[in-house]
């Protein structure tokens, strides 16, 4: 075979190889989706406490007989906000599993009782804020009652997200402390930002600026509602 025609088709199996790679790391990335919700007068965390018992049954046993593993977090806002009481978080491995467990729990009558229960204690938003995760650092083990800030941007003229991903893995963020941190991009139309930061640890800090501590200062838009442009909640592991 000549040299040239060898090099030609080294080329090609590089490419499809790339190509490959990049398919199965959308694949593996994690689904994080996000439900605001509120109670109902006259229910309070107590209540719905006593109905996660069905819950916590049906994801064990999806885990133990299907292999979904499914995490969810209650979080809890450190901060007085009118809008809703505590948000929801389902977090799946990948988008696979994502949509694996819905086709389990539609044929489900546990998880039907338990979306009843649920609905009668709590008003959540009907429409769930789904993000794709770009993990940037993943060194910590979240427990109960540890915190998660949540800092949202919105990109300024002329700045791309592809750009700044290895601005911020390059960034010395807490390097003094065990955290877990990464960028959530939105899969659905949304004008108010372009992708979130999501850190995860034990310490508390209120007005935490993850858009100043990153360096994304430049890149990102200032938002008057909110102060640091981030969000504070204390979270809860439901398993």
């Amino acid at each position: 075979m000549k040299p040239i025609v060898f090099f030609c088709l080294f080329l090609i199996f590089l490419i499809g190889c790339s190509q490959q790679n990049e398919n199965l790391s959308l694949q593996d990335k994690k689904i994080y989706e996000f439900s605001w919700c509120s109670y109902k007068e006259g229910f309070d965390p107590q209540d719905l406490n006593k109905e996660l018992i069905s819950y916590i049954g049906f994801i064990k046993n999806l885990n133990n007989q299907n292999g979904l593993h499914k995490e969810t977090r209650y979080l809890n806002p450190s901060f007085k906000q009118n809008q809703y009481d505590f948000s929801w978080l389902d977090i799946f491995k990948s988008e696979l599993e994502n949509k694996a467990f819905y086709e389990f729990s539609k044929n489900s009558e546990i998880y039907k009782n338990w979306l009843s229960s649920k609905d009668e204690i709590v008003n959540c938003d009907s429409i769930k804020q789904v993000f794709s995760e770009i993990r940037i650092v993943n060194d910590y083990k979240l427990l109960d009652g540890n915190q998660t800030y949540i800092s949202f941007c919105k990109l300024r003229d002329g700045f791309e997200i592809s750009y700044l991903i290895p601005e911020i893995r390059s960034n010395s963020v807490f390097n003094d402390r065990a955290y877990n941190l990464a960028i959530l991009v939105p899969n659905f139309k949304m004008t108010d930002f372009d992708f979130l930061i999501h850190l995860e640890t034990n310490f508390l800090f209120n007005g935490l600026d993850l858009i100043q501590k990153s360096g994304l200062d430049n890149a990102c838009e200032e938002y008057e509602n909110y102060p640091a442009n981030s969000l504070l909640f204390n979270t809860y592991i439901i398993d």
